[in-house]
């Protein structure tokens, strides 16, 4: 078999006939490792879990948390204000405000909480450029270029020829 597929976590299918295997049908760890392609000790892991908790689950990993709450929320607020912000912007800015380090990684990892996926940033992005090319242009159609270049041109002393 491929390493592909040895080197996998059991699904908790698996380890449940495996379990069986044990107590209801009397295999050993040394056959049900050959059938499971499983090592001993991890036959055995999974005996002592059982026999330990009465069930079987693998563990959930909780993880620390570094960053509190109204940390988190002051990145959502910061690319609510900035969408266009990179992550080594937040970086920068996380640090000033907050007086501690974080790693743009962590920073990427944050944000999707709040909703702001790479294509939602993205399109936040492409929404405010479309805006700034239409202010743009609507500045430019206020002036009245005929008025200005004269005075331009006159302010310069020079002449126009029509």
């Amino acid at each position: 078999m491929d390493d592909i597929v040895t080197k996998q976590h059991a699904h908790p299918n698996t380890v449940f006939h495996c379990l069986y295997g044990f107590f209801n049908l009397g295999y050993t760890r040394h056959q049900l490792a050959a059938v499971y392609n499983k090592s001993e000790r991890t036959i055995g892991n999974w005996i002592r879990v059982y026999q330990e908790m009465g069930t079987y689950e693998r563990s959930n990993g909780t993880v620390d948390r570094k960053f509190t709450v109204a940390q988190r929320l002051w990145l959502r607020d910061f690319y609510e204000r900035r969408p266009l912000a990179y992550l080594d912007e937040a970086q920068a800015e996380f640090k000033r405000v907050h007086h501690m380090d974080i790693s743009k990684s962590t920073v990427w990892r944050i944000i999707p909480d709040f909703g702001l996926t790479w294509k939602v940033l993205e399109r936040r992005a492409m929404h405010i450029k479309e805006k700034n090319v239409f202010r743009f242009v609507k500045e430019m159609d206020s002036i009245d270029w005929s008025r200005q270049t004269s005075s331009f041109w006159t302010k310069h002393r020079l002449t126009i020829v029509e």
